[in-house]
């Protein structure tokens, strides 16, 4: 049973709150196309951005020797710098909605706090998630999730992102009914992006891919340049994986864009040198790939072509 409230949003407000900030001339005209005034005024000033939230504030479970600590806290894309101080970009990448917090203290004085993202897509949960998995898998709670037994576990589900951490170790099954608590209070659903399925297995570091949108996401593993340089926004896909090579570690990348030139125009980017370390990289119609820090450009092109074809 879910406790949020859910709201219909309208695929003219989707296309709003999706490029607002960056085009108001964009949502004049999407408005203008419905035919309404009174419809442009509701987008741009009462802000469907607002209305169409759901109410996250009853996805946390009541759990036994725990009570919780103060009120939930809800963070919107205004306020999310009180949380995330200097990290707000990296979530905004994802298509940042808003994000709730409520922590718990047992009897023993031993504390808790829960994280429940909220983000524009699946595809965005399932890419936030990508980013913070650093212990051993988990089954059974979300989609898919990662733990470091007892301190810290974070799954994704549907368009939500959770993360469930314990300021001191304590019981693993107290941690993971936490987790499963908040997992079965949210919608379910969501699958990987289907680009995902585009890297060889062979000697895939499979739970060390991330799925992303812009450059900051992966900007740890590959530089890109900094200023964009290919082109990513919130319209373009894109994975980067790591692969053993002769005991050494590459890196395949693989954005999807909306059309073939913009690709094209990727890959000239590439090949101009403009961006380091890349070993190779094509094109295949709306699908750009390439291969960074191999030393063996047999195999690196090996591995792009089985990618992209």
């Amino acid at each position: 049973m879910s406790y949020i409230t859910q709201y219909k949003i309208s695929g003219t407000c989707k296309k709003v709150q999706r490029n607002y900030a960056s085009n108001v001339g964009q949502a004049f005209r999407l408005a203008s196309q419905k035919g309404s005034l009174f419809v442009l005024l509701l987008l741009l000033f009462v802000g469907c951005q607002t209305t169409s939230l759901p109410a996250l504030t009853g996805v946390f479970p009541v759990m036994p020797g725990w009570e919780t600590a103060g009120d939930v806290a809800l963070y919107n894309s205004e306020t999310i710098f009180n949380l995330v101080d200097g990290q707000a970009d990296a979530f905004f990448a994802y298509g940042f909605e808003q994000v709730v917090v409520q922590t718990y203290e047992n009897e023993e004085g031993a504390g808790l706090g829960i994280e429940v993202w909220q983000l524009a897509t699946p595809a965005d949960a399932y890419g936030l998630f990508t980013t913070s998995v650093a212990g051993v898998p988990v089954d059974g709670i979300g989609n898919e999730g990662d733990t470091d037994p007892g301190r810290r576990l974070v799954f994704w589900q549907d368009r939500y992102y959770v993360q469930v951490r314990a300021r001191q170790p304590i019981a693993d099954d107290e941690l993971r009914a936490f987790a499963a608590g908040v997992a079965e209070a949210l919608p379910s659903g969501g699958e990987r992006p289907a680009l995902v399925a585009r890297l060889p297995e062979e000697d895939l570091e499979s739970r060390r891919a991330i799925f992303f949108r812009q450059e900051i996401s992966i900007q740890n593993e590959v530089w890109l340049g900094g200023e964009n340089l290919l082109g990513l926004s919130a319209e373009t896909e894109g994975v980067l994986a790591p692969y053993t090579q002769d005991e050494s570690r590459v890196y395949l990348l693989l954005v999807q864009y909306p059309d073939a030139d913009a690709a094209a125009a990727g890959l000239a980017v590439l090949n101009s040198g403009q961006v380091e370390d890349v070993s190779t990289a094509a094109a295949q119609d709306m699908l750009l790939g390439a291969v960074f820090g191999a030393s063996d450009m047999d195999a690196a092109q090996a591995l792009l072509q089985r990618a992209i074809k």
